[in-house]
């Protein structure tokens, strides 16, 4: 449920009109989804409408940097390196190792021939 749903689902309770507004602004917090409490910047409101505001915002901020999604996993070769260049450095080796005279011995052969 979004924050705006949420906001005109609290204010349509019958409880509103008989609790003290800093109780109101406790229990429309903890109803509030647990990320969008976690991004509210202040942890006590002067009125309901302050929380439900900054609410609103955390909200919309969330919706504009979404998390990951457990389903795109990066896949893992059976030999469980993550990266493909990890693979490609281990199956082909180093160019600097391998064949380009760095090693010491492919430059003594090209000079003696």
């Amino acid at each position: 449920m979004s924050v705006k749903k949420y906001r005109r689902f609290f204010y349509s309770l019958p409880e509103v009109a008989n609790r003290p507004e800093e109780e109101l602004i406790a229990l429309a917090k903890a109803g509030l989804k647990e990320e969008i409490r976690q991004g509210l910047e202040k942890e006590e409101f002067a009125t309901l409408d302050a929380l439900f505001e900054e609410a609103e915002e955390v909200e919309e901020g969330l919706k504009e940097t979404p998390p990951s999604s457990p389903r795109k996993r990066r896949r893992t070769s059976p030999d469980h390196r993550s990266s493909k260049r990890e693979r490609k450095s281990v199956t082909k080796g180093d160019p600097e190792d391998e064949g380009y005279g760095y090693d010491g011995e492919a430059a003594t052969e090209e000079e003696g021939s």
